[in-house]
């Protein structure tokens, strides 16, 4: 199963030797087969740069440190080789990154970092069947960016013998939903769709900081269907 979170924030990197830290909370709780990573800086040298991830259990690693890269506007990525020392380990918990700019006069920015894994236990990937199912597949995700939600897109990708008897919600933190997809498409099979604009008109405005939740409701409960992946893009 593959998982994936994006922060972005545009932190200044102080000119010390603490340097700008920022916190991705993963929610899924399973073990990492595969496991990449990217960080957007701006205004800030290769040579001058050391950029560190440290994984929910402490376990940390220097991903790059002070190695001369073209330009001062800097896309890093690092791939499952680079970040072995994560491979078996548990997914749960605050991963951390940490940028030190050692010529840093405020001016240098760490723009945005992503996270992503495929989890070993595939069989637990979030399936809903069954024959009598007694409650509805919830899924979350949990937003750090503080303020209000100025847009907002939602992409789902469901597998499922009938998605016509389908219904899809999101509620965001406050408790506020509205529905994404009711009972349509009568006979097809898969539903991947970005729903944005009036679609989800009803949740702008709200506080983004928080556990976002998406419910899927079989209508009668007997179709087998599975929720491949769901992100969330939002902006404050």
């Amino acid at each position: 199963m593959q998982y994936s979170k994006q922060r972005s924030i545009n932190t200044a990197i102080p000119a010390d030797k603490a340097g700008a830290s920022d916190q991705i909370k993963i929610i899924r709780d399973a073990v990492i087969e595969d496991i990449h990573a990217r960080a957007v800086l701006s205004n800030v040298k290769g040579e001058n740069l050391t950029l560190k991830l440290e994984g929910p259990d402490g376990t940390s690693l220097t991903l790059h440190k002070k190695a001369k890269v073209k330009g001062k506007h800097l896309s890093l990525a690092f791939d499952n080789k680079a970040l072995k020392k994560f491979l078996g380990k548990k997914s749960k918990g605050n991963w951390t990154i940490n940028a030190v700019d050692a010529a840093a006069k405020g001016k240098s920015f760490l723009n945005s970092w992503t996270l992503g894994f495929t989890f070993a236990d595939a069989k637990q990937s979030e399936i809903y069947t069954p024959e009598k199912a007694k409650s509805d597949l919830v899924s979350k995700h949990n937003c750090q960016e503080a303020g209000k939600v100025s847009s907002l897109k939602a992409a789902i990708n469901i597998s499922h013998t009938d998605i016509g008897k389908l219904t899809v919600s999101l509620k965001s933190p406050s408790g506020k939903s509205v529905v994404l997809h009711k009972k349509a498409g009568a006979g097809k099979k898969t539903l991947k769709k970005t729903y944005k604009g009036a679609d989800v008109k009803a949740l702008l405005g709200e506080k983004a900081k928080g556990v976002w939740s998406l419910s899927i409701t079989d209508a009668n409960g007997k179709n087998a269907g599975r929720l491949k992946a769901w992100s969330l893009d939002i902006k404050v």
